[in-house]
C-alpha cells in the first residue's frame, strides 16, 4: 500500500520521533508499505499531497485547530480517523469530522467510544525508541509524566515511598526515567488507557497502575505482567509489598516485558492491515 498520514509536527524537538505520526509510518515502512507523513509544520507541508494516488489515508489526532486539516470529503480513497484524546474531548467532535470528511472508519483509543462507528485501536509505543536500557534502577518508584489531576496521589506517594517525580520529561530522557525505576507508578486518567502503561512495560520497569475493566483484553493480569490498584490503600500495600520483594518485582518487570511485545506499533499496524486486506 501507499499510506498518507496526516498530523501536524510535535512541538518539543525532543520528542518528535515520538510523535504517533513518525512510530506508525515506521510500522508501516516495517510491514513493507511504503508511508509518507505530512502536515503542518512538516518540511514538505507547502507540497500539498495528490490524496487520490494513496490507497489509505489516516488523519491522526490533530490539536491545532486553525484550520489547515484538509476537507477529504469528496476523496474517494479509504480514509480512517485516528482518535487518541476522546477521552478528554468527548466523542462527538469524532463523529462530526467522520461524517463530514466521508470517513469509513475511527480508530478509537478509547474502549468506552467503541461502537459509534468505530473500532478499539488501543494506544501502543514504538519498540525501536522504549526498549530496557539497562541502567540502574536507582529509584523506588517514579512517575514520568504531566501532573494533571494527579497531584494529591503524588504528593502522597513523595511523602510515604519518596516517589521521584520526573515532569515535562520527554522523549530520549522518558526513557532513561522509566528505565530508573523498580516501580514506575501511573494513574489513568477517566476512562483513558495512557501511553504510560505500554511505556513502561516496554522498559522492562514494574508498572504500577490505577485499575481498567480492559485491561484483561490487552493480557495485562494483576500480580503476574503488572500491578493494579482500586483506592489509596491498596496501591500502598502492593507498592510496599513489590519493594520489599525483589524476585517478585523482577518478575513482574519480566512479564510484562513479554506482554509489551504484544502493543508495539508493529503490532497495531500489522493488525490493522490484516483487516483492511480482508
Amino acid at each position: 500500500m501507499n499510506v498518507l498520514i496526516i498530523q501536524e509536527n510535535g512541538r518539543h524537538d525532543g520528542n518528535r520521533n515520538f510523535r504517533e505520526c513518525f512510530c506508525a509510518q515506521r510500522a508501516f515502512i516495517h510491514h513493507g508499505h511504503t508511508a509518507t507523513v505530512w502536515g503542518l509544520g512538516h518540511s514538505n507541508y507547502e507540497e500539498r499531497p495528490d490524496y487520490q494516488s494513496y490507497d489509505l489515508i489516516i488523519n491522526l489526532e490533530n490539536y491545532d485547530e486553525t484550520g489547515w486539516v484538509p476537507d477529504l470529503s469528496k476523496v474517494q480513497t479509504k480514509k480512517l480517523l485516528w482518535s487518541i484524546d476522546a477521552h478528554v474531548k468527548g466523542i462527538e467532535c469524532y463523529l462530526k469530522t467522520a461524517q463530514e470528511g466521508n470517513y469509513d472508519l475511527i480508530l478509537q483509543a478509547t474502549p468506552e467510544f467503541v461502537g459509534q462507528g468505530s473500532t478499539w485501536f488501543p494506544n501502543c509505543y514504538d519498540d525501536e525508541l522504549i526498549k530496557p536500557i539497562g541502567c540502574e534502577k536507582i529509584h523506588d518508584i517514579g512517575f514520568c509524566g504531566n501532573i494533571v489531576n494527579r497531584g494529591q496521589l503524588i504528593n502522597l506517594l513523595k511523602q510515604e515511598l519518596n516517589l521521584k517525580l520526573d515532569e515535562f520529561v520527554i522523549g530520549d530522557k522518558m526513557v532513561e526515567a522509566i528505565n530508573s525505576y523498580k516501580i514506575h507508578w501511573n494513574a489513568n486518567i477517566g476512562i483513558d488507557i495512557n501511553y504510560r502503561n505500554f511505556e513502561t512495560l516496554g522498559c522492562g520497569t514494574c508498572l504500577l497502575t490505577s485499575n481498567s475493566p480492559h485491561y484483561a483484553s490487552l493480557g495485562m493480569v494483576d500480580g503476574k505482567n503488572c500491578l493494579t490498584y482500586n483506592n489509596v490503600e491498596e496501591m500502598l500495600e502492593k507498592a510496599r509489598f513489590a519493594l520489599g520483594n525483589e524476585a517478585f518485582i523482577a518478575s513482574i518487570s519480566n512479564n510484562g516485558l513479554v506482554l509489551a511485545q504484544e502493543h508495539t506499533y508493529k503490532k497495531r499496524i500489522g493488525s490493522l492491515i490484516q483487516d483492511l486486506e480482508i
